[in-house]
């Protein structure tokens, strides 16, 4: 009986980390499509809303407190650029189309 025992295969712990790691891939690959694919469907809402956002919280805030009204600023160029460096973008642009 002892030699039906020896002819079968036993499978090493090393196969059975093997197998454990695998899993662990594929439910990390799988979350990260879901979350790619939450993302994609409703997640990405781009720049314009955020330039929305700014522009409604300033016109509360400046009639909050009786500030004048500022002009809402639409250029895509400088919708992107960080509020600290539009005027050094702006100086470097008119440098630029001066010349």
């Amino acid at each position: 009986m002892s030699q039906v025992d020896d002819d079968n295969p036993k499978i090493t712990p090393k196969y059975k980390k093997i197998g454990t790691l695998t899993l662990c891939f594929i439910v990390m690959g799988a979350s990260l499509a879901v979350i790619y694919l939450l993302w994609a469907s409703f997640g990405h809402i781009g720049p314009s809303f955020s330039s929305d956002m700014v522009n409604k919280q300033q016109a509360t805030l400046r009639a909050d407190y009786g500030l004048p009204k500022h002009p809402i600023i639409t250029d895509p160029k400088i919708l992107q650029t960080p509020p600290s460096l539009r005027g050094i973008s702006l100086k470097n642009n008119a440098n630029n189309t001066t010349k």
